[in-house]
């Protein structure tokens, strides 16, 4: 009995929750949204967040390697994955940009990749 409570525990929590913390929004302009949640300037940011604006909508981030990522109007991005060594200065990063605008400037990272619906962008050191 108490191993299906924890089953039902574990499949009850948020994903956000499990996901992990990979940076912050620095500032959001009306207004955005990360997963269904209205964004704003501190919130974290996590690995699988759903960032989406509207059509006036801006939302600035700042990944733990000292990324900057933003992301214009009437757009919609995944953060797919973020792995960060702040000891080796190593790591990766994959966002899926499937609609709109954005602009990438790496930190402390060697390889990023932009996935969009007509190919993907690599950034290397």
């Amino acid at each position: 009995m108490k191993l299906i409570i924890a089953l039902v525990m574990v499949v009850g929590l948020n994903s956000t929750v499990l996901a992990q913390e990979i940076g912050n929004a620095t500032s959001v302009r009306p207004q955005a949204h990360v997963n269904s949640q209205m964004m704003a300037t501190g919130h974290a940011v996590h690995a699988k967040d759903l960032v989406h604006t509207d059509d006036g909508g801006r939302a600035d981030m700042r990944f733990h390697d000292n990324s900057n990522f933003s992301v214009g109007p009437k757009s919609s991005v995944v953060l797919d994955k973020f792995v960060y060594d702040p000891n080796k200065s190593t790591g990766s990063v994959v966002i899926n940009a499937t609609k709109g605008s954005f602009r990438f400037t790496t930190g402390g990272q060697g390889k990023s990749q932009i996935k969009t619906p007509w190919g993907t962008l690599g950034i290397r050191g």
